[in-house]
């Protein structure tokens, strides 16, 4: 082991170099680079701050997901037919325009192979099309996927491949499966999917990226060596599967063990990122990786406090907002005419109280503590400098799954509990006199903020590798709050696939906006040339 765990720093620290002498090699590069105005830079940046509230995504997401609806726009909207060459070059410009790409720094040579992804994927679009390909959302998945690949394609993920690889080799011998039902093929798939959610915010689209590239690697070289006609049917085969291993039961038993295990892993790649030393001389010196370790934690945590409370008050913004909207069209309109009377009471709780929850729950997250700070600096220390780390020392994970008379009791129980913490939240809003309609809008509210209050909250417990003690007032808390909770969960994401707003900023906005901020950009490009030869 001792061995081992050199042998895994030594070949991190090169691929990371390998990675920062590829960056350095693309910025001396030779060649025009991409130039936007200042000018419309700032309301292009802006828009996609104020988009990101209304759609809020984490913000590791956030450059793909430009690259996502661009895509949607072009291939699904306008079908572009073979113009790949045009809208790789808008993309970039539209990146560089909304600050997700720097000014002056993406050379026009790129635009090639990323209109040679963009037209890939397009003629994919097309055949599955005409094949009649009968996944629900296929486009969206496809669109997913193409994405990923033109984001990879514009900033290299290789220091976060180079981490997951070194991650996986770490965790695998830590965890011990008892469920023999699953073959080793599958934890090793499971084990991989769990470290991307984790260190990479891996959402589906970038999970089916990396299945497809490890089930059908020859449809990522250049040019594919693949046909479209011959891919297309594997890929409607893929999709399929895809779905089964995403959402596979053993993926989120392990997942809460992996975060743990990834904690001082992801210490270790702030820490790096950070330094301007080669890779090789941070991972390998002890008290200096010790020091480090140590400060870089305390920045990590107040930079994850500073971004949970961004989250938590942007958040507030946009149940404010949306609060406000509904009032106005639906709880006066419908307490004016339908029940013949105001009652303002009701509005200002419906109003105020869940964008108020939101600060609570945000303001009360607190710091994991000193313990929780040293075992993490132990951990990274002894991850790199060889020995046997206790913190990495093998643990038995119990994945199967308890009897079908177990589960039903269980079901039943949450079922009652459910039941009664709706039960008494319905008495406590009739209490104060809600009507139906605010009570729904109520309920709908409180539970989305309670879902995503938690996962705020999970975010701060991702440092924390120190086991926390169980009390009996939280364990009560929990039970009766899971099932608001769980029903949060569900209206967040069914929520997010009907998101109007969403679809006014993407349909009837975004592509107007995105016309006159390209028009303007030309014609200041005009300017230019007709100043410039005039000297």
């Amino acid at each position: 082991m001792n061995q081992q765990s050199t042998t895994y720093t030594l070949e991190l620290a090169h691929q990371l170099q390998r990675a920062r002498d590829e960056d350095i090699e693309q910025a001396k590069a030779a060649g025009q680079r991409i130039h936007v105005s200042e000018i419309t830079s700032l309301p292009a940046f802006i828009y996609e701050k104020i988009r990101n509230i209304v759609d809020y995504k984490d913000e590791y997401l956030l450059r793909k997901n430009a690259i996502r609806r661009f895509l949607k726009r072009r291939i699904v909207l306008l079908k572009f037919g073979g113009k790949a060459d045009a809208a790789a070059l808008a993309l970039v410009r539209d990146l560089v325009l909304a600050r997700y790409l720097p000014n002056d720094k993406v050379l026009e040579s790129t635009v090639g192979g990323l209109g040679d992804i963009i037209s890939k994927y397009y003629v994919l679009l097309t055949e599955l099309g005409e094949r009649g390909c009968s996944i629900p959302h296929w486009r969206e998945a496809v669109l997913g996927i193409a994405a990923v690949e033109c984001d990879a394609h514009l900033v290299p993920p290789t220091e976060r491949h180079a981490f997951t690889s070194f991650a996986y080799r770490l965790i695998k011998p830590a965890i011990e499966f008892t469920d023999a039902a699953e073959t080793e093929v599958v934890r090793n798939v499971q084990l991989v999917i769990a470290i991307q959610r984790v260190l990479e915010r891996a959402d589906r689209d970038i999970i089916s990226y990396y299945l497809l590239r490890h089930y059908y690697h020859d449809w990522f070289a250049s040019p594919p060596l693949v046909p479209v006609q011959e891919m297309a049917p594997k890929f409607e085969a893929a999709l399929r599967n895809f779905d089964e291993v995403i959402e596979h039961r053993l993926g989120r038993r392990i997942l809460p063990r992996v975060r743990k295990l990834l904690t001082p892993i992801s210490i270790m790649r702030d820490i790096v990122k950070a330094s301007t030393v080669p890779p090789a001389e941070v991972l390998t010196q002890r008290s200096r990786l010790e020091h480090l370790a140590r400060e870089t934690y305390r920045s990590t945590w107040r930079s994850t406090r500073k971004r949970i409370r961004r989250k938590g008050f942007h958040a507030m913004g946009y149940i404010f907002l949306t609060k406000m909207v509904l009032a106005l069209l639906l709880e006066l309109p419908y307490e004016k005419f339908v029940i013949g009377e105001i009652k303002y009471i009701p509005i200002a709780i419906n109003l105020l109280f869940p964008p108020l929850l939101m600060a609570i729950i945000t303001l009360m997250i607190k710091s994991p503590g000193k313990s929780n700070r040293e075992a993490v600096v132990s951990a990274v220390v002894e991850s790199t400098q060889g020995g046997e780390p206790a913190f990495y020392k093998t643990r038995r994970l119990k994945t199967g799954r308890p009897s079908l008379g177990r589960r039903l009791s269980y079901g039943l129980i949450y079922v009652v509990t459910m039941g009664i913490s709706f039960a008494a939240l319905v008495y406590v809003l009739g209490r104060l006199e809600f009507n139906i309609l605010s009570g729904t809008l109520f309920v709908f509210f409180v539970s989305l903020v309670s879902f995503f209050g938690l996962s705020l909250r999970e975010q701060a417990r991702a440092m924390k590798v120190v086991a926390v003690r169980d009390t009996l007032i939280g364990f009560v808390v929990d039970f009766f709050t899971l099932p608001i909770v769980a029903f949060g969960k569900w209206l967040s994401i069914t929520f997010d696939k009907i998101n109007i707003f969403v679809f006014i900023l993407d349909y009837l906005f975004e592509i107007p906006f995105k016309t006159l901020l390209k028009v303007i950009e030309d014609w200041f490009s005009f300017l230019k040339e007709k100043k410039d030869e005039m000297y």
